[in-house]
């Protein structure tokens, strides 16, 4: 479980490593679509975070509610 725990935080890295890198080129480019790749670089680079917090927050309490249904299931029989 600690090696996919890893793997996905090192993809995440990533991924915001090369929306800050896309943001920055964004913004330095001159081309006529840079405002639009500039814009939604930065709702990208907001967003991305906190939707997997939100995500992981999420998935603590079902997995948290699961475990106490099944051990009052348990506790039943």
């Amino acid at each position: 479980m600690k090696k996919i725990k890893r793997i996905g935080a090192l993809i995440a890295v990533l991924l915001l490593l090369s929306l800050y890198g896309f943001t920055l080129y964004a913004g330095l480019t001159a081309s006529p679509n840079s405002k639009g790749l500039l814009m939604a670089s930065l709702y990208s680079t907001i967003m991305i975070p906190i939707l997997l917090y939100a995500y992981m927050l999420v998935y603590k309490l079902l997995k948290k509610r699961g475990e106490e249904e099944a051990k009052k299931r348990k506790d039943k029989q």
